[in-house]
């Protein structure tokens, strides 16, 4: 299995840019096939870790555990929900524990459908139906006299591939995104038991067939509809009743989600949804222990940010089939961490992927970001000393790694995680609108990872050099709250922000500044330009002057 996902991780990183443009034509924000690598990299990852004796079912473990903590978007749910219907009936059967797996047991496996495992959900699109009902439906017929492991896995694959061909329609060829991630997974496993690559240059040339038809319109990323304008990825550890509810209440809202997980024989577990919605906070879970909240804003980059170095500013989708595509456009990679709640939408529009009350398990996150930007260089921008040493944790720990595995090794390569100097939330937002719009050199890739990391590094400073912050004592309570205003416009800044701390009386506060700001400094009093954010974070009420 680790070798199968070696491979996979390998036929992905060539086929990124194709299967990133089959989700251009469904208006999706073309990034299918990145999400898809990044998932198989980190299943790759934790497999390749494990002791050479680990069973089939300790590792099919070990990746679904990787795809729940490392996996992106409904892709990588969906490759982890595939794998972890295929241990669940292993479990079941209590094999792949020691020894070769059977004949029986493969079988068993691989008919194993995902929408029949406890905790998975996701809108099953019709081709990935229609591949798992081939591919099941052939092994059925198989009777009680069955071929060897490797005539099961092959016949597993070929019939699955045929089901993805019968549900492409000959006039579009519009090959679903989703389905020919999970070809490459079912081809990568008839490739490991067979150790014959062979098998994927048949499966490229058929993708290629099957979206070269004559009728097939170029893809191109559109805005997300309102319903879907955010992106969250969850990560929950609770028991299975407190993650039951949490799938009621994304139901009852109404949001595309979908989800993936394990528990143990106490029912305790560990679960990853992943939800496209208008309200990122209308998702947030109220059962069980929240152990990551990231959100990011669906938008194509170039909706979110402008390339100032491109006069014409172009999808990260290709045409298909270009083998060496088209100059794609790629925004900066920045990581922005907040204890705000009422901030997150305002970092994730400014283009940054948020981290809401990060802890201890986000150095993964911040880890899977930085490998999810193509130049391999990611900005963190910390909201206080606790977010800080996390971010500069996961810095050294990415420095420091040296692969001694030679499938490993592949994967590697030089990841750079650089920290701002904000210590605050509205230093955060300050940095995330100057550097999560900015567009990484042409040509892209590792090979301009020295010049964008200069780039951000600069900006963030200028950003945090050209605002000020302090903490706003309650107005009618500290007789300090006069000198706080003062100490801010003291710096003639043009702008104000007011973030609203958790219990603060908002109107209050907000009619109490606008008082002391239009009637401080210089020349007629006037209207100041103020800008509220309700935060409900813990602590404190802050203030900003952006100059």
């Amino acid at each position: 299995m680790a070798e199968a996902l070696s491979i996979a991780a390998g036929e992905s990183r060539r086929l990124r840019a194709f299967v990133d443009d089959l989700d251009g034509w469904d208006g999706q924000d073309c990034d299918t096939g990145t999400n898809a690598l990044l998932t198989f990299e980190a299943m790759a990852r934790a497999t390749l870790a494990l002791d050479g004796n680990t069973s089939l079912a300790g590792m099919l473990e070990a990746a679904v555990a990787a795809g729940i903590r490392e996996g992106i978007g409904h892709v990588g749910v969906l490759v982890s929900s595939v794998l972890a219907a295929w241990a669940d009936a292993l479990a079941r059967m209590g094999e792949g524990e020691a020894g070769e797996l059977t004949p029986v047991a493969t079988r068993a496996m691989l008919r194993r459908e995902p929408w029949t495992v406890d905790g998975t959900h996701m809108v099953w699109s019709v081709a990935v139906e229609s591949m798992i009902d081939e591919g099941t439906s052939e092994l059925e017929t198989l009777g009680d006299t069955l071929p060897d492991v490797a005539g099961i896995v092959s016949l597993f694959s070929s019939q699955a591939q045929y089901g993805l061909v019968n549900a492409t329609s000959e006039r579009t060829g519009r090959v679903d995104a989703g389905a020919a991630v999970l070809a490459v997974l079912f081809t990568s496993l008839d490739a490991a038991v067979r150790e014959d690559t062979a098998v994927l240059i048949s499966l490229t040339q058929m993708l290629a067939d099957l979206a070269g038809s004559p009728g097939a319109s170029s893809p191109r990323p559109q805005a997300p509809s309102p319903d879907r304008a955010f992106g969250v990825d969850i990560v929950l550890r609770g028991t299975r009743a407190e993650a039951t509810r949490v799938f009621v209440d994304l139901s009852s809202l109404g949001v595309r989600y979908s989800s993936v997980g394990f528990s143990d024989l106490f029912g305790v577990g560990e679960w990853r949804v992943h939800v496209d919605t208008s309200a990122p906070l209308a998702v947030r879970p109220r059962s069980g222990l929240v152990w990551r909240f990231q959100v990011c804003d669906a938008r194509p980059d170039e909706l979110i940010g402008e390339d100032p170095l491109s006069d014409v500013v172009t999808h990260r989708g290709a045409r298909l089939l270009e083998r060496s595509t088209l100059t794609r456009v790629e925004r900066a990679c920045v990581v922005a961490c907040t204890r705000a709640p009422g901030l997150v939408e305002d970092l994730a529009q400014a283009g940054a992927v948020v981290l809401l009350d990060p802890g201890g398990d986000d150095t993964t996150a911040i880890a899977t970001q930085a490998r999810r930007s193509s130049t391999g260089v990611c900005l963190v921008a910390p909201c206080d000393e606790g977010s800080a040493d996390l971010a500069r944790r996961v810095a050294s720990d990415l420095g420091s790694t040296r692969e001694s595995d030679a499938a490993a090794a592949r994967m590697a390569r030089t990841l750079r995680v650089l920290v701002a100097t904000s210590d605050d939330d509205l230093g955060v937002l300050s940095v995330s609108q100057a550097c999560a719009t900015l567009f990484v050199p042409r040509p892209g890739g590792p090979s301009v990872a020295g010049i964008i990391a200069p780039m951000l590094e600069g900006t963030a400073a200028q950003a945090i050099e050209r605002s000020r912050t302090v903490v706003l004592p309650v107005p009618g309570e500290d007789p300090g709250f006069g000198a706080a205003v003062h100490e801010i416009v003291s710096r003639e800044p043009r702008h104000f922000r007011v973030l609203v701390g958790a219990g603060q009386d908002g109107p209050f506060l907000v009619a109490m500044l606008r008082q002391v700001l239009a009637s401080t400094g210089s020349g007629e009093p006037q209207t100041p330009d103020l800008e509220a954010i309700d935060g409900a974070q813990p602590g404190p009420s802050l203030l900003q002057g952006v100059r």
